[in-house]
């Protein structure tokens, strides 16, 4: 019997369910947040949008604006965010058996950061866009310059900001998993490159394939959250250790 064996503890049957159950509701949460922000892209309709030239932009915005598919996919994408606040402490804990407390750390804050900052003007296109449309619509083409107060100013600085912390923390995630070796870093990786590139500014297509990195990503990560943390006499599992170099399993 080695010496890692021998002072390891005994897991037992009992203590492996009740970890599996306890993560099975942050795994859900996971898993649905990756859905819904998959398909905010499939649900969302697409226009010319200029704030700098707010008739034109509003000409082609109001109908769809007005849409049930564009409250629709924004409710989906408010979900998505608000439950992705809600799993990075599950996430945070999972990592931190695996080593890497700081980084996680890091990574939940800078990810809780952006998605704090994003959620304002989510707010804007689920709720004022949608009343603007529907005036622009019943012929008050007054309106429409409300729609240059809104983005051109304060509003699209947070939200740039917010993207930024958020693709910074979804890259930080991400090394940390692959540090970590307690979830697939392949899903973890997809997972970041989904969440890092959400931005409004580019084109329908890349915002359609960027919800479908999410989603895939995610759903791994859900899945592989629900299974319970290797002890740490088992093989394969080297957690990282600060001041320490990563030692090969005994064969």
């Amino acid at each position: 019997m080695s010496c890692v064996s021998a002072i390891a503890p005994a897991v037992t049957p009992a203590a492996e369910t009740g970890e599996r159950v306890a993560m099975r509701g942050p795994a859900l949460t996971l898993g649905v947040s990756s859905l819904a922000l998959a398909l905010f892209p499939q649900f969302r309709p697409f226009f010319f949008f200029d704030p700098t030239h707010p008739m034109e932009t509003m000409d082609a915005a109001a109908p769809a604006v007005a849409s049930p598919a564009w409250r629709l996919a924004h409710y989906l994408a408010l979900i998505g965010f608000v439950l992705l606040l809600c799993v990075l402490p599950a996430l945070h804990a999972r990592l931190s058996a695996g080593g890497v407390e700081a980084r996680s750390r890091r990574a939940m804050l800078l990810c809780s950061l952006g998605v704090a900052l994003i959620l304002p003007t989510l707010g804007v296109e689920l709720y004022a866009m949608p009343a603007i449309g529907r005036i622009y619509l019943a012929g008050n083409v007054s309106i429409a310059p409300a729609v240059s107060l809104i983005y051109i100013g304060g509003a699209t600085l947070v939200m740039l900001l917010g993207l930024v912390l958020l693709a910074i923390g979804a890259i930080v995630l991400a090394t940390a998993v692959a540090r970590s070796r307690v979830l697939p870093r392949w899903a973890a990786i997809v997972y970041a490159i989904g969440l890092a590139a959400w931005c409004p500014l580019f084109p329908p297509v890349f915002r359609v394939v960027d919800g479908l990195l999410i989603g895939v990503g995610g759903i791994a990560l859900a899945w592989a959250l629900r299974r319970p943390v290797p002890p740490p006499a088992a093989p394969g599992f080297h957690p990282e250790v600060p001041g320490t170099r990563p030692v090969a399993p005994e064969l």
